[in-house]
């Protein structure tokens, strides 16, 4: 079930840690998929490596498109374009991007770092080279199946982390605190 038309959005700061050479390299490989980076240079040329990214930027591949700084109230529209959000970012704290494409149940690829283990446990797919990249993104694109499973994860994702879960759970925790602070006030 080849999809004709398939859409990978990454997004964040061009920077190094970031991946965008890696996002690049994958896009430049697999040149019947659009790729799309939206996020820009936020400190300009103080930028570690700006001048060779920003070389790359002006002239990525043909079936790349960087749109710059994207504002908030427009990103949705790009999540919802996308068929895909593929980070390979080395390096990150705990990225809202991916929090806003599992909203919209978009289907992760990830590089596979220790850290998002503790923070998105398994709802996402991963890879540690731009070769896995391209063996998911294929998987991803020609098999529905597998596709769905990922858009699931996604979507199990996004309620673990969703208003509603977690109110219940902070309310849960100030009332256990609450409780702990009245017993032992009567001891």
């Amino acid at each position: 079930n080849l999809l004709l038309l398939f859409v990978v959005l990454g997004a964040g700061q061009i920077q190094h840690r970031k991946g965008v050479k890696d996002f690049l390299d994958v896009a430049s490989q697999r040149p019947d998929i659009h790729f799309i980076w939206a996020g820009g240079f936020s400190f300009g040329k103080l930028t570690a490596g700006y001048h060779e990214l920003k070389a790359y930027v002006d002239q990525p591949p043909t079936n790349v498109h960087f749109p710059g700084i994207v504002p908030r109230e427009s990103m949705q529209a790009y999540y919802n374009a996308c068929n895909l959000f593929f980070s390979p970012s080395y390096n990150e704290l705990f990225p809202m991007t991916i929090l806003e494409a599992m909203s919209c149940e978009k289907p992760l690829l990830l590089r596979d770092l220790a850290l998002y283990e503790d923070i998105l446990f398994d709802y996402y797919v991963t890879g540690d080279s731009n070769k896995s990249f391209i063996e998911q993104i294929d998987r991803l694109r020609e098999d529905n199946h597998y596709y769905q499973h990922a858009r699931n994860l996604s979507k199990k994702g996004a309620y673990v982390y969703s208003e509603e879960r977690l109110t219940t759970v902070w309310n849960q925790f100030y009332r256990d605190v609450h409780g702990v602070v009245a017993s032992s006030s009567h001891a």
